[in-house]
């Protein structure tokens, strides 16, 4: 949540980029934003952001801890990539589940201002967004995009974690102590592969979310049907090209990389006092 806080206004913009339909460079998408809502327009979503890291990213970290944990050998060997694989699928699964309704509320809270006034929600907060989603559009609202979002989900814990661990682990046999500027060094390469693995599923997911309704609505005389996902990726790549799909990759890298490093360190913090304080407790019982 720390890490969200720094990271919003980049995610912002990121959200603007992938969701436009024309070419607009980092700079311009931001001097828009700020001339229309002022600098605090750059922090537009930021509750739904700070709840999805709250369902999202803290149900990932838990139960790919815990998969890891359970996979664990008796003789102390390294999990084999099959392991490690499906300790990610699992974890990036269950975050994709729990935390999609938060991820819907973030992007169109955050793509909300680039639309036609007569076209946006005008969700106050996440907790207003998400009465306002089940009221209007049902309980069905809150799985829109649930495909592309675990999709999403799935590469980016896989991306993130095991490319994390790979590069940790190089450093420490390397010989380099295990400290914070392991870590450091671990997450800021872990956010390169991990921007570059997610970018197309990213771009399809924040289209899906931004654009699609759970039901059949319409705008004056003009019906709206949920497009498919095939359909999405078909739609951007004949009218936008292969390209479209990395939209928004240096914004997206400027977030992650921060993101990541703040992250892992606080994670990485946290889990060797856990593990610090279980030891005491263990041998004391």
């Amino acid at each position: 949540m720390a890490a969200s806080c720094f990271t919003h206004p980049i995610d912002l913009i990121k959200v603007h980029l992938q969701t436009s339909k024309t070419r607009t460079g980092a700079l311009q998408a931001t001097r828009r934003i700020v001339q229309e809502m002022g600098i605090f327009g750059l922090y537009n979503g930021l509750t739904a952001a700070l709840l999805r890291q709250g369902t999202y990213t803290m149900t990932r970290f838990a139960v790919y801890d815990i998969a890891k944990d359970y996979m664990r050998h008796a003789d102390g060997s390294h999990l084999t990539g099959g392991e490690i694989a499906l300790a990610t699928l699992l974890s990036g699964a269950a975050g994709g589940i729990v935390g999609n309704p938060a991820e819907i509320l973030n992007v169109r809270m955050q793509n909300d201002q680039s639309l036609p006034l007569f076209m946006r929600r005008n969700y106050k907060s996440a907790v207003h967004g998400l009465v306002a989603m089940v009221r209007d559009e049902g309980l069905g609202s809150l799985a829109i995009g649930l495909a592309p979002s675990l999709i999403r989900a799935t590469l980016a814990t896989a991306s993130q974690f095991v490319s994390y661990d790979a590069f940790k682990e190089w450093l420490l046999n390397a010989g380099y102590p295990d400290s914070v500027s392991v870590h450091f060094a671990a997450s800021f390469a872990a956010g390169l592969v991990a921007t570059t693995v997610c970018s197309p599923a990213d771009v399809i997911k924040s289209r899906t979310m931004a654009a699609l309704r759970s039901h059949q609505s319409s705008v004056g005389d003009v019906h709206i049907r949920p497009p498919s996902l095939w359909q999405t990726c078909s739609l951007i790549c004949r009218t936008e090209g292969l390209r479209a799909f990395f939209k928004g990759w240096v914004p997206s890298y400027v977030r992650l990389c921060p993101q990541l490093v703040i992250t892992f360190i606080i994670y990485e913090r946290l889990r060797k006092s856990y593990f610090a304080h279980y030891s005491k407790v263990h041998v004391n019982i």
